[in-house]
């Protein structure tokens, strides 16, 4: 099990101008970056292994990344990992309707190779919603001519920052949009085999039909989805395992 934690800036206790675990706009936290990771670390320890979780960050502000990935190399000591799974994620390309990215894709690539290059890339784009109210969030999630997909433009800005022989990367890709944007979603898995998608947000029925009929799609999904009408995410990231 893969868990998602929002990492962004401001204070928890007596620390101020630090890592926390919390979601913009809240800059304030029960718990930093540092002690999300020894009890992440704790846990692994003291269950057996098939209770173990690895852990997508989401940073949220690019001051997070290095002093992050410098706890995560910490916390690794002589070996290479923490020993459990790490996704880096951050929004690093401007999407479906999406502002510019806080943090450019440079930046974060070079922050991950140079300081914990064990981390599996979880780059994305921004996207944004805006709907007058549910029923009109509704009629647009059902109906693609009214929502704005993935593009080739935004397969092609990703195809072209991202560095050479990067590796396995997993793509957070909002569930409708990559549906409604399909063309462009699957010319970027067809760009190398070690790509694979991370779905995220309120899966419609035909979201799911989508994901589950695509041929190309097949183990390549991880999917961390929501039923409709369930603001909050779930936590967890559950790998679609497709077999032929």
């Amino acid at each position: 099990m893969i868990l998602e934690a929002d990492v962004s800036w401001g204070s928890c206790g007596n620390l101020r101008e630090t890592s926390i675990m919390a979601h913009p706009p809240h800059r304030k936290s029960d718990i930093a970056f540092t002690d999300f990771c020894r009890r992440v670390c704790k846990h692994n320890r003291d269950v057996e292994p098939s209770r173990r979780v690895g852990v997508k960050f989401d940073f949220k502000d690019g001051r997070c990344v290095e002093p992050c990935l410098t706890i995560l190399r910490e916390l690794a000591g002589t070996e290479e990992t923490v020993g459990w799974p790490v996704f880096l994620n951050a929004d690093v390309w401007m999407g479906p309707g999406g502002n510019p990215p806080k943090i450019l894709p440079s930046d974060f690539f070079a922050a991950c190779f140079d300081i914990y290059p064990a981390g599996t890339l979880s780059p994305g784009w921004t996207c944004w919603l805006q709907f007058d109210g549910p029923s009109e969030a509704a009629s647009r999630l059902l109906d693609p001519m009214l929502l704005e997909g993935y593009n080739l433009q935004h397969v092609e800005d990703a195809l072209r920052t991202l560095p050479r022989g990067v590796g396995h990367v997993t793509f957070p890709v909002h569930c409708t949009m990559a549906r409604v944007g399909s063309e462009a979603i699957l010319k970027l898995l067809k760009a190398d085999d070690r790509f694979t998608l991370t779905l995220w947000g309120e899966a419609m029925p035909a979201d799911d039909e989508w994901m589950y009929k695509t041929e190309e799609l097949r183990g390549r999904v991880f999917r961390d989805c929501a039923k409709p009408g369930v603001l909050s995410y779930g936590l967890t990231i559950i790998p679609l395992l497709f077999q032929s």
